[in-house]
């Protein structure tokens, strides 16, 4: 078990948008090395890296065609190698993507599977017995290949799906079970690329559709035993300070099949979603909006819950390069709640780059694959001029979006959301107890529309009524939303409406 990751505070990064310096107009390996003081100035000791394999990117690089060496867009493994050793010598850690499930359609080895004669890669990869025979399930590609039978894709059609067999048999002509010793030569392909970042020196993963291996499985039974022994052969043995952490959002499965971290992720039906983003077009008005309380209680008692079963963690996040930009979705105030909330919730909080300066969707035709997240992956803003300091070169991967923001605006200004994110990590950082377990939601009314909870002798009150909020027995405020909306009366505290504060009682 590692040591590191209850202490972690994760930046993620999605390579093509973040820093430009071979004037291309796309993010590089070496931008991320040249930024990493900033980073170190914001307080992060951890980052998450998009994929930066080769890859024809008709999925943003999920799509992936070597995942042994990297892009030229992004450099190359000299560049990934001294970016790796210059994070770790500032005590940063680095964290790569899995693409578990899938391939690129180029990928060589599937190219070999499609191929008339069996061969070594015939069974990596999933396709039936019979081009004209569409069983279920239905997401099958045929016609494009000598082989007489369709392939199963993972998402895209051009991410044909990785066999690791299936847990209920439909069609045993061609559906191997998950213990056949056929599947093995698909799970020793996925060990060896595990193995190769992790000799390179990398912190550890991030799996991407972590619950897509095992097919037939709606329980998810055979997946879970395949990351158990996944954890067990190669990270309990081998690799003890490295982290697996899921895209899964399900913490009663990922966590205890050995997941050191589960993402709770914009999904509409539970807390993260219904307290940030949730709109009439989905599940109601979101809780920082004016919306019901119900499912965000519910729902964050639950993860919090299955999460302390296990030695594993929650992580919640900002945004990532899957979902539409938060602060496109609350007003300041409420942003800043919002960030003194991921700051001191129990777990491994991720900072999705641009969103600590406030950058917002924009409203962008697809690119790589991209589709309505494009515009949650436009360049980051550096500074003010015409090309942001993000390149030289005005032909951007995407055009910028349109917020005011920048770090160099941001960073002298004590008000600013950059600073008031840089405040939050440190008092995380210097404060054992919101790196803990210990939690007590004391209150969640949704008449009078006040949150309370406990993180050790810490509190965070949000007031998200219309009338102020008292406290008593306040020993030191720690944060606070605006110094404006609090002022002290001897020992009492009386809170402005929609506000947050941190205080130690």
């Amino acid at each position: 078990m590692n040591t590191w990751i209850k202490d972690a505070i994760f930046y993620e990064i999605y390579p093509t948008s973040f820093n430009d310096t071979n004037g291309d107009g796309i993010g590089d390996l070496e931008g991320i090395r040249q930024k990493l003081d900033y980073l170190t100035s914001l307080g992060i000791n951890a980052i998450w890296i998009n994929p930066f394999y080769k890859s024809p990117f008709k999925d943003g690089g999920y799509d992936v065609s070597d995942f042994k060496d990297v892009d030229p867009r992004f450099g190359t493994m000299k560049d990934f190698e001294t970016l790796l050793k210059e994070a770790h010598d500032r005590g940063i850690k680095i964290v790569i993507d899995l693409v578990a499930g899938h391939t690129s359609e180029e990928h060589p080895y599937f190219i070999k599977s499609g191929e008339s004669t069996r061969n070594e890669y015939s069974d990596l990869f999933i396709w039936n017995d019979n081009v004209w025979s569409m069983q279920p399930p239905l997401r099958q590609i045929a016609g494009r290949f000598n082989r007489n039978g369709c392939y199963m894709v993972n998402f895209f059609n051009t991410q044909p799906a990785l066999n690791y067999g299936w847990n209920k048999i439909e069609y045993p002509s061609w559906q191997i079970p998950y213990d056949d010793p056929r599947v093995e030569v698909t799970k020793n392909f996925l060990k060896s690329i595990i193995r190769f970042w992790l000799d390179k020196g990398v912190d550890g993963f991030r799996v991407d559709m972590a619950d897509s291996l095992v097919k037939g499985d709606d329980d998810k039974v055979a997946t879970m035993k395949l990351w158990k022994e996944i954890k067990s052969e190669i990270f309990d043995k081998e690799y003890q300070e490295r982290v697996l952490i899921s895209e899964w959002s399900n913490p009663a499965r990922s966590l205890k099949c050995g997941f050191d971290a589960d993402f709770v992720l914009d999904h509409h039906d539970n807390c993260f979603h219904h307290l940030v983003r949730s709109t009439e077009q989905t599940r109601g008005t979101a809780v920082l909006n004016g919306g019901s309380f119900k499912v965000f209680k519910e729902d964050l008692l639950w993860r919090i819950n299955e999460a302390n079963k296990t030695d594993g963690y929650l992580s919640f996040i900002s945004g990532n390069h899957d979902t539409p930009r938060i602060a496109s979705f609350l007003a300041k105030k409420e942003l800043r709640i919002f960030y003194m909330m991921l700051f001191t919730l129990p777990g491994v909080p991720f900072l999705y780059y641009g969103d600590e300066i406030g950058m917002l969707h924009a409203d962008l035709p697809s690119k790589d694959g991209g589709f309505q997240r494009t515009g949650d992956r436009t360049p980051m803003k550096w500074d003010d001029s015409q090309l942001h300091g993000f390149s030289t070169n005005k032909n951007t991967y995407l055009p910028f979006e349109n917020s005011e923001s920048s770090v160099a605006t941001q960073n002298d200004d004590p008000k600013s959301l950059l600073n008031f994110i840089r405040k939050m990590i440190a008092i995380r950082h210097q404060n054992e107890c919101l790196r803990s377990r210990d939690f007590e939601l004391e209150v969640c009314d949704e008449n009078k529309r006040i949150i309370i909870y406990r993180r050790g002798n810490l509190k965070v009150i949000i007031n998200l009524s219309n009338e102020d909020y008292y406290l008593e027995n306040v020993k030191e405020i720690l944060a606070i939303n605006g110094c404006e909306h609090c002022c002290l009366d001897r020992d009492a505290m009386l809170l402005k409406p929609h506000s947050s504060i941190l205080v130690r009682i």
